[in-house]
């Protein structure tokens, strides 16, 4: 009887509320019993496999890859994590389920950095997405709107580079300090506004000194210490991205106090400290990379020097000439595909139960792309050979499916919201600096092409000698 009291019209809610359960736990358990355990080395109990990573993850990581395949599975401390690896692999989870890898694990280290508030270290919410709308923004305005500006600031530390590169006398130097000043004075320019005289402010000197890192540099996006900027701000001319920020609290009407989804006024502000954590080190980095590899190819440069030649002449370079110069921007491609100044990323964590490739990654566990893999995968030739033509199509352009392979920004809902303006300014900076510049390997001196795996994945100290280039 009570069995057909569920089938009266009282009761049907009733009714499809326990079928619908049903079906979700059978359709469930089917799953879960598809699903294959996520295979993994043995790791010591506590500390996980800390210890046994080494001082260079990557070659480590090719091993399990090589053992377990494209998904396997670690234990970092007490926190589970999962590798994902390969072109494939990492490309389709990144373009078809991005939102599922979105959320940043709540490590001790991300926590002391503004309780998780800041563009690159929050979680992954509607705040964030407002947050991330914000700050996308503003780059894209800065390096469309205002490329002018952008130009200025770095045809000006391209004459300082050639200046201390040719003060050398072509003798063998290390250009790791001027380079490192360059970016850091970019970067510094672009959150604060274009000076005169900008190696002699202290404010930047003290800049340059103190921040070398992501998580160091993101820790100074206090908007307390723009205040005297903020006093300035002319709606009318957006001279810096403080004033493009600014722009944007008033359009979207932020306060001091948390709007609907938990956005500030100064969580906005502090985005500053997210471009400069993503657009010093990691910058400089490529750059060095950049100039090693056109010393250690002479074949390369000289078609760089060519294309210039062709395109450019004795003009400055300009962002717009991009579009004209494919060999120099496959090169760049080719140097972001081998160095990989970002290999790992930074860490993420699953927003739920998702499966990859048959194994299930479940909600909270950490995972990292392992985008070193992604650019030394068996679906490119001769994976650490030196060949810029390979994005290069029969016709001499650009390759716009080889192009989506590289993976130096990340992808999906965590890229780097500063690419177009990093790949502006190493553009401009290999352009301008080889239209005046010939980089030379010195005699005797063999480089070593693996980098030193940090925060960053960087060259090892190396010397070049540059020779004045007319034409």
């Amino acid at each position: 009887m009570a069995v057909l009291d569920i089938f009266s019209s009282g009761n049907m809610d009733t009714w499809w509320f326990l079928t619908i359960t049903a079906i979700v736990i059978v359709v469930t358990k089917a799953l879960l019993s598809r699903s294959k355990s996520i295979p993994g080395p043995w790791g010591f109990p506590i500390i996980g496999h800390m210890s046994l990573l080494g001082k260079n993850p990557l070659k480590k990581f090719e091993y399990y890859r090589a053992k377990y395949g494209d998904v396997y599975k670690i234990q970092l401390g007490v926190w589970p994590t999962v590798i994902i690896n390969g072109h494939d692999t990492v490309r389709k989870v990144l373009s078809e389920q991005s939102d599922s890898f979105a959320a940043r694990p709540p490590f001790n280290s991300f926590k002391s950095i503004a309780n998780m508030k800041t563009l690159t270290f929050s979680y992954f919410n509607q705040r964030y997405l407002l947050h991330r709308k914000i700050g996308s923004s503003v780059v894209r305005e800065y390096a469309t709107k205002h490329s002018k500006k952008m130009e200025e600031i770095l045809q000006d530390e391209v004459d300082v580079i050639v200046n201390e590169f040719t003060r050398q006398n072509e003798k063998p130097f290390n250009p790791y300090k001027t380079v490192m000043e360059a970016t850091g004075s970019f970067i510094y320019q672009f959150c604060y506004g274009k000076g005169e005289n900008v190696r002699d402010d202290e404010d930047f000197l003290q800049y340059i000194k103190n921040f070398s890192s992501l998580e160091e540099i993101t820790k100074t996006g206090n908007p307390t210490d723009l205040l005297p900027l903020l006093e300035t701000f002319d709606p009318k001319d957006m001279r810096h991205a403080v004033d493009l920020l600014m722009s944007k609290i008033i359009r979207y009407k932020l306060g001091d106090e948390p709007n609907e989804i938990g956005l500030t006024k100064n969580d906005v502000l502090g985005v500053i400290g997210d471009y400069s954590g993503a657009g010093f080190d990691p910058s400089a980095k490529a750059f060095l990379w950049l100039l090693l590899y056109v010393a250690e190819y002479p074949a390369v440069q000289r078609k760089i020097q060519e294309e210039i030649e062709k395109k450019i002449g004795n003009r400055r370079v300009t962002a717009s000439d991009r579009e004209q110069m494919p060999w120099t921007e496959a090169t760049i491609l080719e140097s972001m595909l081998l160095a990989g100044v970002s290999p790992l990323g930074l860490p993420h964590c699953a927003t739920k139960d998702v499966f990859v490739n048959g194994y299930m990654i479940k909600k909270g566990t950490v995972v990292i792309f392992n985008y070193y893999s992604v650019g030394h995968d068996e679906q490119w030739e001769d994976t650490f050979e030196f060949k810029p033509g390979r994005f290069l199509n029969s016709e001499g352009k650009l390759n716009k499916s080889k192009i989506e392979s590289v993976l130096s920004f990340s992808a999906g809902r965590r890229r780097c919201p500063g690419a177009v303006l990093a790949r502006n300014e190493l553009f401009l900076l290999l352009a301008s600096v080889l239209q005046k510049c010939q980089i030379r390997k010195p005699q005797q001196e063999e480089y070593d092409l693996e980098g030193i795996f940090s925060t960053t994945y960087y060259p090892k100290p190396y010397n070049i000698c540059v020779l004045s280039r007319e034409f």
